[in-house]
């Protein structure tokens, strides 16, 4: 496998701070050098697409060098660590790296509760369970987001087209209608649409089944209708990270490393942080390495600090407890759950493979 880490010089922040910096206002990371470029023509409409899962991987596998989005490829670049829509469209959203904002990942423990909380969904780890009477992590871990950013420089108009967004839709087909409508409106628009497929269809069927190339090439000649209706329209067609098919081992199967534990697992299966009990912290290294060998990098809380892994910036205040003691992050085709119980896809990302961590950067002006 290919061993690959985030580069935060070429990476899906420095696309949005690309963005914010076009309408004015103040960008935390340096821009993506290459976005800058196309923005200096001045679009009345810059759409971001964000389709959920479709690394380069995925189009390269997926789609043939004739299909459209292909045709449009300019370059590839980093998305963030972890690879999990959690982390990367909140930095797509925000500018910021997962260090900043605190997103890290999908489930993340805390301790004003004292829970582990699926972050977007507000419920208890490995249950249906609500976490609060409100919502944890909107409470806890807010941002700034860039619709507020752009809409503040009275410069242009930001939506967010997405089943969760301002402007919410239900279907691709809905998404593509929408982005269209919006960009027909008069005055300067930044439109942002997200799609969470193919994510879904790899996370069911796997990453390289038919389900999925049916859904990149649904998605493929959906986007071709849509530009060819648009006009002063740049789109850029990007991803939060690629997949991976993988198998899982599980903390359960070695009661030697579960009793070093002070609570299980959180963050993502390929991205998997520890919290130690104190007086086993000195061994844990090589409890884990015995239970699950050279499938993962094992990082301890001052080696993940070092390596910027989260990005570089100032640290969110939560982004410590958040790490835990160990973090392991897999490097081949393994996932690490609690027990059989926990939750399990046929492909997955959060690891740092090339498959996860390279994202497209395709534009289309019209």
């Amino acid at each position: 496998m290919d061993i690959k880490y985030p580069d935060y010089n070429d990476s899906i922040v420095n696309l949005a701070c690309s963005v914010i910096k076009h309408y004015g206002a103040e960008n935390h990371h340096e821009t993506l050098a290459l976005f800058d470029n196309y923005l200096k023509k001045s679009y009345k409409n810059v759409v971001v697409m964000l389709l959920d899962g479709l690394g380069v991987d995925a189009l390269e596998n997926h789609l043939d060098k004739g299909s459209f989005l292909r045709r449009h490829f300019v370059s590839e670049i980093s998305t963030v660590f972890p690879p999990t829509t959690t982390a990367a469209t909140t930095s797509i959203e925000s500018g910021l790296t997962p260090k900043e904002h605190g997103w890290l990942g999908w489930s993340l423990y805390f301790s004003e509760i004292d829970k582990i909380v699926n972050a977007f969904i507000n419920k208890v780890k490995d249950s249906d369970e609500e976490a609060a009477d409100y919502h944890v992590a909107r409470k806890i871990i807010p941002y700034k987001n860039i619709y507020n950013i752009i809409n503040e420089t009275g410069n242009a108009t930001a939506y967010n087209v997405s089943p969760f967004g301002t402007n919410k839709v239900l279907s691709h087909i809905e998404m593509f209608g929408e982005v269209e409508r919006l960009c027909n409106l008069s005055g300067d628009k930044y439109i942002y649409a997200y799609f969470p497929q193919p994510d879904a269809a790899m996370h069911e069927y796997g990453c390289y089944s038919s389900e999925v190339t049916s859904w990149v090439k649904e998605l493929d000649e959906g986007i071709e209708k849509m530009c060819q209706m648009l006009k002063d329209t740049i789109v850029i067609v990007t991803a939060d990270h690629g997949h991976i098919n993988l198998s899982y081992k599980f903390v359960s199967d070695y009661p030697q490393l579960l009793k070093m534990l002070v609570r299980p697992i959180s963050i993502e299966s390929r991205a998997t942080c520890f919290y130690v009990k104190e007086e086993y912290r000195w061994q844990f290294k090589e409890e884990f390495y015995k239970a699950f060998g050279n499938d993962f990098l094992l990082f301890s809380k001052a080696e993940v600090l070092e390596e910027n892994l989260f990005g570089d910036g100032q640290s969110h205040r939560k982004f410590e407890e958040f790490i835990g003691d160990f973090l392991a992050v897999a490097i081949a085709d393994q996932g690490i759950a609690y027990s059989p119980k926990s939750k399990q896809f046929l492909s997955n990302h959060a690891g740092m493979t090339k498959q996860e961590m390279m994202i497209p950067f395709i534009v289309i002006e019209s």
